[in-house]
């Protein structure tokens, strides 16, 4: 295994963890937004192999990168993107709603492998 597979294989696993603490119903819905969004661009990573490294982690750019390699539209994944701008921004509370969309859009990035 080349060391560009074993990093897309931990990417993968360290999603898949991520993955399954979004989707425990315990967990606050800001934490389980955030985690699916782990999640998700760790899976879009993971798609891209050696590709991957080329960004300033976390980037818009690698989410379309991903989006294009796994023959997704941007209309799918744009509320991802709309997230990475605001996650830090108090004026975007997230109520659950994008814990929603952002599970989801992670599926698909899950799927594309």
């Amino acid at each position: 295994m080349t060391e560009t597979e074993m990093k897309s294989q931990g990417r993968r696993k360290l999603a898949d963890a991520f993955m399954k603490d979004a989707l425990r119903e315990a967990t606050p819905w800001r934490s389980r937004a955030d985690l699916a969004f782990e999640a998700l661009y760790l899976y879009a990573l993971s798609s891209l192999g050696q590709y991957a490294d080329d960004f300033d982690h976390p980037d818009a750019q690698a989410l379309n990168a991903a989006t294009q390699k796994l023959e997704l539209t941007l209309e799918q994944i744009e509320p991802a993107l709309k997230y990475l701008a605001h996650r830090y921004d108090p004026a975007f509370p997230d109520n659950g709603h994008d814990y929603r969309v952002l599970i989801g859009i992670a599926k698909l990035f899950e799927a594309g492998k």
